[in-house]
């Protein structure tokens, strides 16, 4: 069956030292440049405030286009000039972020009364249990391709049906995420950016082969990747990914509006930089399209309320292999410039609380507690967030009001007057979804506790791409102009 239409539907400087960095994972790496990192910076006293206890995507959706009236005038105008609803598409999001984004702003849309709709034509996704979760969840969705490169060539297999398709190419929106693994500083064994024997290479390749097969029905393309992207590499003669990606779509005739973000930015008190490329077939987008995305942009809503919403004390943790030894030397090579009686008081603390971590991870909290306490954060009347699974020196922010990247089978610990082990359902919050997502798109029904925390850490931020969605709402143009004649359409 063809696609069903859609209708209307402050930071904390303080104590730190070269040999203990601290930045969460190789995700969150940062450096553009040889200029020292720094705690992110608080946003301005003049910025918005999100009025919602959690973040959600319908929340978001209505709270954006209420506080930026130029853009929902742009769209309610742009909305007089299409004669069908805009077909959508996206590879890789997630648990269907796009889709999530393109209902909730079309049903905020019908609210204001904006005649503008929408409808999914594919989404493409490897991974067999979330293509069986997004097969229910998302039933108004023409297809689920299961392979990217059959994709690209233009006939793929659809996962409801197990036949082969051939790949609508009508299409007007859509976001696309690939590999990262070739951009990591951790993999050894990184090969150029557009050699496609590697994931990230293939990945690219089949994003751009897609392109050039819509030709020029796609006028609008959000791109996710690694905030690694806008670094330097050796492997590419040192130019950044990101320039030889842009280079690429203004190639092929798009203007290019290209941004490193991270999700506490857009609301979400997550450290998530990524970089987020908006692609448009549009003269009026340059300028304008950086202009209105970065308009979104807000104050970090408080982790603490977010987290005492999101708590749910029946969800358990299963222990995990000890492991090897190795960290034992790791560990006491990074400590040894530290105080060794204040260090000793933190990991006999961290035992007492009795949570359920290895040794190996009961020292990670206990360095890391001891570095924020040097800072002055009391961890006993404050929420702070601290990732156990990450290398020394690596689990936590600067800024203590931000919790580290979510990341697939990450575990973290929870401070305050009861330390506990971060939840499932506050992963999908600190990713942007919210219950009425969690609720209306069944993610806990259809899937288990550990299928859901994996897809968390590997979905895009929900808040960042429904700011996309809006600029591209905005800016794109028509390709055919407004049509007063409703009976033109059918010509």
């Amino acid at each position: 069956a063809g696609p069903l239409r859609k209708k209307r539907k402050a930071a904390t400087e303080g104590f730190s030292t070269a040999r203990l960095p601290d930045q969460l994972s190789d995700d969150e790496i940062s450096d553009v440049s040889d200029t020292p990192r720094k705690a992110p910076a608080p946003a301005p006293p003049s910025a918005a405030e999100p009025p919602m206890a959690v973040p959600s995507v319908q929340g978001f959706a209505r709270w954006n286009l209420e506080r930026c009236p130029e853009v929902l005038e742009a769209i309610r105008e742009n909305g007089r000039k299409w004669a069908r609803p805009l077909r959508v598409f996206s590879m890789y999001t997630g648990w269907g972020t796009a889709e999530m984004v393109t209902h909730a702003v079309g049903r905020e849309l019908q609210r204001l009364g904006i005649d503008m709709e929408f409808e999914v034509a594919w989404i493409c996704e490897s991974n067999r249990e979330k293509c069986k979760y997004l097969a229910s969840a998302f039933q108004d969705v023409g297809y689920i391709f299961t392979d990217a490169s059959e994709v690209a060539d233009g006939y793929a297999h659809d996962y409801r049906t197990g036949q082969k398709f051939l790949v609508p190419t009508d299409l007007d929106l859509g976001f696309v995420g690939y590999p990262c693994v070739d951009l990591s500083s951790l993999n050894v064994g990184q090969g150029q950016f557009m050699d496609t024997s590697t994931a990230t290479g293939k990945g690219y390749a089949n994003m751009l082969k897609l392109v050039d097969r819509c030709d020029d029905h796609l006028l609008f393309l959000g791109v996710e990747n690694s905030g690694n992207m806008w670094r330097k590499r050796k492997q590419d003669a040192f130019r950044r990914p990101i320039e030889i990606q842009d280079a690429a779509f203004r190639q092929r005739g798009f203007a290019t509006a290209s941004h490193r973000v991270s999700s506490y930015e857009f609301g979400p008190p997550q450290s998530r930089q990524r970089s987020w490329s908006l692609y448009f077939k549009s003269r009026s987008a340059d300028g304008n399209a950086s202009r209105i995305f970065l308009s979104f942009k807000c104050n970090v809503m408080p982790i603490s309320q977010i987290l005492a919403e999101g708590h749910k004390t029946d969800r358990s943790w299963p222990m995990r292999p000890k492991g090897g030894t190795k960290w034992m030397g790791q560990f006491e090579q990074l400590s040894s410039c530290l105080d060794q009686a204040r260090l000793q008081r933190k990991i006999s603390e961290v035992v007492t609380r009795k949570l359920p971590l290895t040794s190996r991870e009961l020292h990670v909290v206990a360095l890391a507690a001891y570095q924020l306490e040097g800072r002055g954060v009391d961890l006993e009347k404050n929420t702070v967030v601290i990732q156990v699974d990450q290398n020394f020196g690596r689990s936590h922010r600067a800024d203590a009001r931000v919790a580290p990247c979510i990341i697939p089978k990450g575990k973290y610990v929870v401070t305050g007057s009861h330390w506990r082990l971060l939840g499932t359902r506050e992963k999908c919050f600190l990713q942007g979804v919210g219950p009425a997502e969690i609720e209306g798109y069944g993610m806990e029904k259809w899937l288990s506790p550990v299928q859901l925390s994996d897809m968390a850490g590997n979905a895009f931020t929900a808040q960042i791409c429904l700011a996309a969605f809006l600029t591209a709402l905005a800016v794109v143009d028509p390709p055919w102009g407004a049509i007063e004649d409703p009976e033109i359409s059918n010509i």
